[in-house]
This record gives structure tokens, C-alpha cells and sequence, in this order.
């Protein structure tokens, strides 16, 4: 990979969280620019997100409810959602990773951090660019996604997170063979 050595040099050296611009392909052809903040806290996002969920007069917030009900989702199965994401979340705040989600337990055991916002994927030896995204401008529309049959909860759960500005579902991995540029501290980096 060309520059790959200044690129994860960059990264190590970080010191507080840092804006990066990223050229991406995705798998389905899209070419975009990415902006994303990296070097932050996984922890602090899930604690915001936590006291957010936390508070009883969300769960009757109208916007949540608007939104679900527009989408034909009713009351129980909102409530439920709710109840997920909030035991969901609080387990994540574990300090003992056995004691996370199933999910969480997987991500934790499927990288090996190399440096503040990148990480090492241990099966497949990939290097992934990890942080909350801010921004994606599209420069090349890729194909249609395929579209996927979710369960009203499922539907309830993102919404609810879209609505509340949920900062853990904004975080964004990017593995490296697909980005084609990276700019951070003023540089551009190419990978190839």
C-alpha cells in the first residue's frame, strides 16, 4: 500500500479527536467523500446515548412516535425497541467485556486496535479506518442497494436512534483497500 507507512504513522500520533477526509468506493460501487472524527471515545458516545434513552419523557417523545407511527408501527412494539436499546446500551457501558452484548463481545474480539481510529480486522487482515461520520458527499452514484425486509421493531430501533441523534449508530468503519484518499493534517495521502 502506498504511503500506508505515513498514513499509520499519522494516526499513532494523534492527540485528541481529529477530522479526516476520506475517498471512498463502497461495495457497491458508490464513490463518495467521507468526513468522519476519529480518535474519539466509543464509551463517552454510548454513555450520551445511554442518559438519552434513559430519560421517561423520551419514550413518550412525539417526534419518536410521529415517525414510528408514520411507518405503521404501533405503541408496544415502540416501547419494546425502546426497552432493547436502553438494556442494550447499558450493558455496552461494562467495563468487563463478558458482561456486553453478544454484538459487542464479537467487535471487540474481531480487531485489534493498532493506533487512536485505526484497527487491525484479525481474520481477514485488513486495516480499518474507525470514527463517528460527520459528512458524505457522493460523487458516483454506486447500484441500487438490495432492499431488506425489517421487523417493525427493527424499524422502531432506527428510528428511534435517528430521531434522538444516537451518537453510537453514527460510527463509521472503513476498510483501506477501498479508500482511495486520505486527508488529515493538511496532507493528502494516496493508497493504492
Amino acid at each position: 500500500m502506498k504511503n500506508g507507512k505515513n498514513l499509520f504513522n499519522q494516526f499513532r500520533n494523534f492527540n485528541g479527536a481529529k477530522f479526516i477526509s476520506l475517498s471512498y468506493t463502497s461495495k457497491t460501487n458508490e464513490q463518495a467523500i467521507h468526513v468522519i472524527n476519529t480518535n474519539i471515545s466509543v464509551m463517552n458516545a454510548k454513555e450520551k446515548d445511554f442518559n438519552t434513552l434513559k430519560k421517561p419523557t423520551y419514550c413518550q417523545s412525539k417526534a419518536v412516535l410521529q415517525a414510528c407511527f408514520a411507518k405503521g408501527i404501533d405503541k408496544p412494539t415502540i416501547k419494546t425497541a425502546w426497552s432493547e436499546m436502553l438494556v442494550s446500551t447499558e450493558k455496552n457501558l461494562s467495563a468487563n467485556i463478558e458482561d456486553r452484548t453478544i454484538s459487542s463481545q464479537a467487535q471487540s474480539d474481531a480487531y485489534e486496535n493498532m493506533g487512536n481510529g485505526i484497527r487491525l480486522h484479525k481474520d481477514s487482515g485488513h486495516l480499518h479506518i474507525f470514527g463517528m461520520a460527520i459528512q458524505k458527499t457522493i460523487i458516483v452514484a454506486g447500484e441500487p442497494k438490495k432492499a431488506v425486509k425489517s421487523a417493525n421493531k427493527t424499524i422502531a430501533k432506527k428510528l428511534i436512534t435517528k430521531v434522538l441523534d444516537l451518537r453510537a449508530g453514527k460510527f463509521r468503519t472503513f476498510i483501506l483497500p477501498e479508500v482511495n484518499t486520505v486527508k488529515l493534517n493538511g496532507e493528502t495521502i494516496e493508497l493504492q
